[in-house]
């Protein structure tokens, strides 16, 4: 079904923002998903137009299983078909190893991995009896090239782009395609509280010399969900200003 909506997890951060406004603008109607429903409506309020009115909260925890599968049934009661699926939810924990504990190691697995693989879990049998269906993981150039003090975020989004490859295949006769992105540094509010008190990063480590932007994301999120990327799956994409490339 090509005309259902997009659920996206994460909703209310810089790339869920920047993410709704892209899926909007290509005429998608959005499940926006996060656990912070107190904001919601503000958020709401800073989106352009286009996007305000294309948009369903829902609040939901990404861990919790049944969270899950009962905002699936709801759904499912409402005649709303999730077509776009955008796992986009995601946190960090840094430690040295010897100082990981067990807690962090845990919710960092539980919200980049578990989050992905449940609510695959939830949507994709309805995807694949319709047809249709477009996957888009968020992993990171972590994955491959992680940051010092990051096990338990690199293991997770690496756990992703295995994740993406295993479900495409298993997916690819039923018209739906698995896709993921690794983005590199993208400046939003998150990546600005690691450079707190440096408000001019140089990024001389990136071959482009820059940060990436939020919206660089989300345009590549609506091309992997678009008609003209029907034929890509399993495959992730470096969004990350060539810092992957080798040398």
């Amino acid at each position: 079904m090509k005309n259902g909506h997009a659920l996206l997890t994460g909703a209310l951060g810089g790339l869920g923002t920047a993410m709704t406004v892209a899926l909007s603008e290509a005429g998608i109607p959005i499940i926006a998903t996060d656990r912070r429903r107190e904001d919601f409506e503000p958020w709401r309020d800073s989106l352009p137009e286009v996007a305000r009115d294309n948009i369903s909260f829902y609040p939901l925890d990404v861990t919790k299983e049944q969270q899950v599968d009962e905002l699936a049934e709801v759904l499912k009661s409402r005649n709303i078909h999730i077509s776009y699926l955008i796992n986009n939810a995601g946190i960090q924990g840094a430690a040295k190893p010897w100082e990981m504990t067990t807690k962090t190691w845990h919710r960092v697995m539980q919200v980049n991995i578990d989050g992905t693989f449940f609510l695959t879990r939830a949507f994709s049998q309805a995807m694949s009896e319709s047809g249709f269906g477009r996957i888009v993981n968020i992993a990171s150039l972590f994955a491959y090239h992680p940051g010092r003090g990051q096990g338990p975020y690199a293991a997770g989004k690496a756990a992703i782009t295995g994740y993406t490859r295993s479900s495409a295949l298993d997916l690819a006769s039923t018209g739906v395609t698995v896709n993921a992105i690794a983005p590199g540094y993208i400046w939003h509010e998150r990546l600005a509280e690691v450079f707190a008190g440096n408000s001019t990063p140089t990024f001389d480590e990136v071959p482009m010399k820059r940060s990436g932007k939020p919206e660089e994301i989300a345009a590549t999120v609506a091309f992997l969900v678009s008609e003209g990327a029907g034929y890509i799956t399993g495959q992730t994409i470096h969004v990350n200003g060539g810092l992957y490339l080798p040398g």
